[in-house]
């Protein structure tokens, strides 16, 4: 990095995480949590979100997953997610209960195991059409959130929600076009369960 970049890149550091402006406040501090079960993101995952627009409908979450060794091997799973929920129904002064909550995420899988790209002396042009280190997911979700007491709120806990979201990727779906016979549709869907704490 020449000295000119590195200049601008202090620079652009200071401000966003020094200065304490409004745009440091409003995009690098998570508005929320997550811990999730499952759901193509790992046996476990943590995560921390964003919301998105200005009512608040769309979020961006990022997680790390990870399988432990006794499920089949140690592995790590990094996840970008985004979702909108476009359905908002409230539930009087308990909560509100978002409905049906499209999204996409990218996972990637790091380590010597898995490739973005194939070894070409290795592998004929196009003989494998995916990657093993990355996968696209299209995901739908329900999420009930509940206010919290008072006696929470004071840890800066606005709302706990709980969570169910089915997703599946670019790989089952191509392999369910094409093995419709043998492959039943129910099969290429995942099922994650999560809480999120919103503050």
């Amino acid at each position: 990095m020449s000295s000119f970049k590195k200049e601008h890149f202090l620079f652009l550091c200071v401000l966003l995480f020094v200065s304490g402006d409004a745009i440091a406040q409003k995009f690098l501090i998570p508005r929320t949590a997550t811990i999730q079960r499952a759901g193509s993101i790992g046996y476990n995952s943590f995560g921390v979100g964003y919301n998105l627009f200005g009512n608040k409908r769309g979020s961006l979450d990022l997680a790390w997953g990870y399988v432990p060794e006794s499920k089949g091997g140690r592995q790590d799973i990094f996840a970008g997610k985004f979702a909108y929920r476009p359905i908002r129904i409230k539930l009087r002064d308990f909560g509100v209960l978002n409905l049906a909550n499209p999204g996409v995420f990218v996972t990637h899988h790091p380590g010597g195991k898995f490739h973005t790209t194939l070894n070409k002396d290795q592998y004929p042009a196009r003989y494998y059409w995916w990657s093993s280190a990355v996968r696209f997911h299209i995901s739908a979700s329900t999420e009930l959130k509940i206010n919290t007491p008072k006696s929470l709120g004071r840890t800066g806990v606005d709302q706990v929600a709980l969570y169910g979201e089915f997703n599946t990727n670019e790989l089952y779906a191509v392999s369910w076009f094409r093995n419709r016979k043998q492959l039943p549709l129910q099969d290429i869907f995942k099922l994650g369960l999560g809480i999120k704490a919103y503050f």
